[in-house]
């Protein structure tokens, strides 16, 4: 049975939140992550982090197997489209949503839409106080944020049959007909229709007006370096780093349309089967289809590059600041624009479960919503980042801070907006268990409060936890937000 979080399973078979904090997890339950990440989880945060350490009597850290997902939908608050879903999976039949069930979700996913997924694969770190810090890891993310007027979402859900046609193909045994739409078929009348037709049909550009739609799924190496730079006392101390990555994009989108138009580009892994029909035939970046189920080749490769400074005054207040994703991501497979066209009439039943990862098929293939045309090359920028926080440790067992992130453009993977995030941690039991609360906000979400709970065993050896960047989500029952971070593999020596 297919399930929302389906595309979570695409990168799990890959490799395997705009995200602040990657999927560090010892950070998603604070809201803050700045000046209280070390180590590899500090990767793609602040590389300067690496010049210092948590545990004096440790300097290797490994991980793997951590991961933070996260959904946020108005449509979640919506008792209708609550009530349709969890009656489709009592019935196992969510694989076929009814007409009601269709209209519903239409009318949920009518909003704001955000789904972000990190898998760190691998992670390694050696730090010393002469050397520095030095770190590696491999992870796969996945960030969609979209949000559609009315119309866009009412075709993409109920296809053929939404209310913008107000004239229905109709086949009724041997007959074809021509009907009127009244926006009240019923499922086993649906099943009859072979297509809508708008008598007064308007262009792409108008019919999408107010949408936004990003997406982007990658595969990342790191690697960072940070060392102590001064040293005076206890009075100050500056550490600086710098950070890379080398990353393979498997799939990107990014559709706007307002008042300048319709734009659109997207380049898809082969991986996923797409048939974008005669459209590949004249596109000079068209890959052959591979169907492949567990390592989806890359349609673009791209290098970014941090920098950071951490300075700790009085060893109890902590300073930092980083520049992050600087770089650009090129594009070579499978790439596609869009054509402002006259949409006349469609043929397609639109999607056939709340699956909204399969919305892409919906709008590409060649069956689909839009009109598309191929291009060679294209070259974006990474989604660039401007970070900077502050903490301070009150005795041995409580640290709190805070952090602004801004984002420097508007590509997909990026934070839609400004950012904020307050929160901090408290030690329990010499240390061994942390507990984690925190407040956020900005970003393209509501207000958020994340909890979490970090074990930490033999001495810093052994660390496993998990946390939620909203704790509403366990205690609301309407909340716009589902999330979770977990981590259990985090050994240090």
């Amino acid at each position: 049975m297919k399930q929302l979080l389906f595309i979570g399973a695409l990168l799990l078979t890959s490799t395997i939140f705009a995200q602040n904090e990657y999927s560090a997890y010892t950070a998603t339950g604070k809201g803050v992550s700045t000046t209280f990440l070390t180590d590899y989880h500090c990767l793609g945060i602040n590389p300067a982090n690496l010049g210092w350490k948590k545990f004096e009597d440790k300097s290797i850290t490994t991980g793997t197997s951590e991961f933070g997902m996260s959904i946020y939908s108005e449509s979640l608050t919506k008792q209708d489209l609550r009530d349709n879903i969890g009656a489709a999976i009592r019935n196992k039949s969510l694989d076929a949503l009814t007409t009601e069930e269709k209209l519903a979700a239409a009318e949920g996913f009518a909003s704001d839409f955000a789904f972000n997924f990190d898998y760190n694969a691998f992670g390694f770190s050696y730090q010393n106080d002469k050397f520095g810090g030095i770190a590696i890891a491999v992870r796969s993310r996945a960030t969609w944020n979209s949000s559609f007027n009315d119309q866009f979402s009412d075709l993409l859900f109920r296809g053929q049959t939404a209310s913008y046609f107000d004239s229905l193909i109709y086949v009724d045994g041997v007959d074809t007909t021509m009907i009127a739409n009244s926006g009240t078929i019923s499922t086993d009348s649906a099943g009859n229709v072979i297509g809508g037709e708008a008598s007064i049909p308007l262009g792409l550009s108008e019919l999408l007006n107010g949408s936004y739609w990003k997406f982007s799924l990658n595969r990342e190496f790191h690697i960072g370096y940070g060392r102590r730079i001064i040293h005076i006392d206890s009075v100050l101390t500056l550490h600086a780093g710098i950070g890379a990555k080398y990353i393979q994009g498997i799939a990107m989108m990014d559709l706007t349309a307002d008042e300048d138009g319709l734009q659109m580009y997207s380049a898809i892994s082969p991986g996923f089967d797409l048939n974008y029909g005669a459209a590949a035939l004249n596109n000079p970046s068209a890959l052959a289809q591979t169907g492949e189920e567990f390592f989806k080749s890359p349609v673009g490769t791209g290098y970014g590059f941090d920098v950071g400074v951490n300075a700790m005054l009085f060893n109890k207040i902590h300073l930092g600041a980083s520049v992050t994703n600087v770089g650009s991501m090129t594009y070579t497979g499978n790439l596609y624009t869009v054509k402002d066209t006259l949409f006349v009439s469609y043929d397609q039943d639109g999607l056939e479960d709340i699956n909204i990862s399969e919305a892409p098929a919906e709008l590409l293939e060649e069956s689909g919503l839009l009109t598309i045309e191929g291009e060679a090359e294209r070259t974006i920028k990474l989604p660039g980042q401007f970070r900077m926080g502050a903490s301070i440790e009150l005795g041995k067992f409580i640290e709190v801070g805070g952090e602004l992130v801004a984002p420097f453009n508007d590509v997909p993977g990026n934070v839609a907006e400004f950012a904020y995030g307050l929160g901090g941690e408290f030690k329990l039991l010499k240390g061994r268990v942390q507990l984690m609360a925190g407040l956020t906000g900005g970003g393209g979400y509501d207000t958020q409060m994340p909890l979490g709970i970090n074990f930490v065993l033999g001495g810093g050896t052994y660390e496993c936890g998990i946390a939620s960047r909203d704790a509403f989500t366990f205690i609301t029952a309407n909340s716009p937000t589902v999330s979770t971070a977990f981590g259990f593999a985090r050994v240090r020596f």
